[in-house]
């Protein structure tokens, strides 16, 4: 279902008074070629954290490492790692794509393990995870403390400090080394690849409660972009973008 009237967006807010759709983007001018212009400003969920205008950025690091993507700059600049909006992306990748990074700022992209690596290490600590239902429903998950290591350590991510209104299903992946199709570093022993069963890349343990680069509009078991506590893993998530800051 389109998201485009506010009886339809439950959990965003109107923050213009023109034409809109409900979508987690905010004056955001390089459309995408099947999408209208009034979709250039859309509701948008204002919190505590105040949530403002999304832009092309460019951020240089400590190292002297320059790391160009989306930024979202409300009372925080928040670093976009992630995006999943429409499925124009395949996001079932080997492992040197997911190192990388790939996909269109434009649209979907992963910013690439090892950018996520540095900007971790830089002190983008502070992770906010934001989804969309097919239903047009807007929840969030925070953590307060996201480190994801190197290469030498299979990108291990540390993730806790869980708050928002989507609950917690990332507390399963704390620890976890990342795996693709490719290289399996999941903690499934016996029972095969997850990445490979759940068409997907993640921190899988055995497997998963978060797969948000698994299938876009997938709905079987565990394959599609799922977030188990809000709606479980027979469910696919309509938009979700992942996002960084400094504590």
């Amino acid at each position: 279902m389109p998201c485009t009237a506010l009886s339809q967006c439950v959990g965003f807010d109107i923050i213009e008074s023109i034409s809109k759709t409900c979508r987690l983007l905010r004056g955001f001018t390089a459309l995408i070629a099947s999408h209208t212009a009034s979709e250039a400003v859309r509701y948008e969920k204002f919190t505590e954290i105040s949530i403002g205008t999304d832009s092309y950025c460019s951020v240089k690091l400590a190292n002297g490492q320059r790391i160009s993507t989306l930024c979202n700059q409300g009372n925080h600049q928040w670093m976009l790692i992630q995006r999943r909006i429409d499925g124009s992306e395949n996001f079932w990748r080997n492992w040197m794509e997911y190192e990388n990074g790939f996909g269109s700022h434009d649209s979907e992209f992963w910013l690439g393990n090892q950018n996520i690596h540095e900007l971790t290490n830089d002190g983008y600590t502070y992770l906010r995870i934001e989804m969309v239902d097919q239903d047009c429903v807007w929840k969030y998950a925070e953590y307060s403390t996201f480190y994801v290591e190197s290469d030498s350590f299979k990108y291990r991510l540390n993730v806790t400090g869980y708050s928002g209104d989507a609950g917690d299903s990332m507390w399963k992946h704390d620890g976890m080394y990342f795996t693709t199709y490719d290289n399996d570093n999941d903690n499934w022993g016996g029972g095969g690849n997850c990445a490979t069963t759940y068409h997907g890349a993640w921190w899988y343990n055995a497997c998963h409660w978060a797969n948000l680069n698994g299938e876009y509009g997938n709905t079987k078991f565990g394959e599609g972009v799922n977030w188990n506590s809000w709606n479980g893993v027979f469910y696919s998530m309509k938009e979700v973008r992942m996002m960084v800051r400094k504590s």
